[in-house]
């Protein structure tokens, strides 16, 4: 879970005492191995009063970022990252991705009580990139990058569409049929492969299915992803959709990267907002 400091409301201090985390003692136990953050969960009975600041909360530097991230394409394997400064630092850490500032948090019971003190109207992590986008390019904001008042507005009006359990079934003869056509689709690549059995790049087959489920919803009615031939439209769509999906590294250097240097590495910036304009491309069509 990434909590970013740029949000207003943020409180000023920090600390695992403020999220009044209960630990058994075969956990604490565990703890004190995992690094200089532990104590951020399990600090010593003396230092039980103090409410450390954001300062002095364990992380890795800047420099260290800037080598793993953008020398040794850490955005690409950010998982991995994660784990190990996880082992490092503890449950909480901070770390520094340019100008953006993140808490992360690597405990189910902590993230558990983060989001259920959200409130209605929370504040998610957005990726400014994504705003700055829609601003440059005068769109509009919608459920997946709104915030706040503004997105619970959204939500709201979507959960009466589609989000309500009696009203699934008002979808299931169309996902039926697109669920019949992936089958068939699985039969036609199973025939063209030598076994007669394998079905290769499952990932693509799956993702090609997902968008022709969710437009059958939301577009009410059907893209052809499942096609023999799909159309040249829904080609684009789908390559602007893969290429956001696919391309969180891009989306995080295109954060990651000030402004002032955009001119000198402009490839993230351009490639991310080429992503977008084929997204907002098709919801025009």
């Amino acid at each position: 879970l990434f909590a970013s400091s740029r949000f207003p409301g943020q409180p000023r201090l920090c600390s695992s005492q403020s999220l009044e985390v209960r630990s058994s003692p075969r956990a604490a136990a565990a703890n004190k191995g995992e690094g200089r953050g532990a104590e951020l969960l399990e600090p010593p009975p003396g230092r039980l009063g103090r409410v450390k600041s954001l300062h002095e909360m364990p992380g890795p530097n800047t420099l260290y970022n800037l080598y793993e991230f953008f020398w040794k394409d850490g955005f690409g394997r950010i998982h991995e990252i994660q784990q190990k400064h996880t082992q490092e630092y503890g449950k909480i850490f901070k770390s520094h991705f340019g100008p953006q500032f993140v808490v992360s948090i690597a405990d189910r019971d902590m993230v558990a009580q983060v989001l259920r003190a959200e409130g209605r109207a929370p504040q998610r992590a957005n990726m400014e990139s994504w705003q700055e986008y829609r601003d440059l390019r005068g769109r509009a904001t919608g459920l997946i990058s709104a915030e706040g008042e503004q997105w619970l507005k959204m939500r709201s009006v979507l959960r009466q569409k589609i989000l309500k359990p009696k009203d699934v079934a008002v979808y299931s003869e169309g996902v039926n049929e697109v669920i019949t056509d992936l089958i068939k689709r699985i039969h036609t690549l199973r025939s063209q492969e030598e076994d007669g059995e394998t079905v290769t790049n499952v990932n693509n087959l799956f993702f090609k299915y997902s968008m022709e489920g969710v437009a059958t919803i939301l577009y009410e009615c059907r893209l052809g992803c499942l096609e023999n031939n799909i159309p040249q439209q829904t080609v684009e769509y789908i390559e602007a959709l893969e290429l956001m999906f696919s391309m969180f590294k891009t989306t995080m250097y295109a954060g990651a990267i000030p402004k002032w240097l955009r001119p000198l590495i402009p490839k993230p910036w351009r490639e991310f907002c080429r992503s977008w304009d084929g997204l907002f491309k098709f919801s025009k069509i």
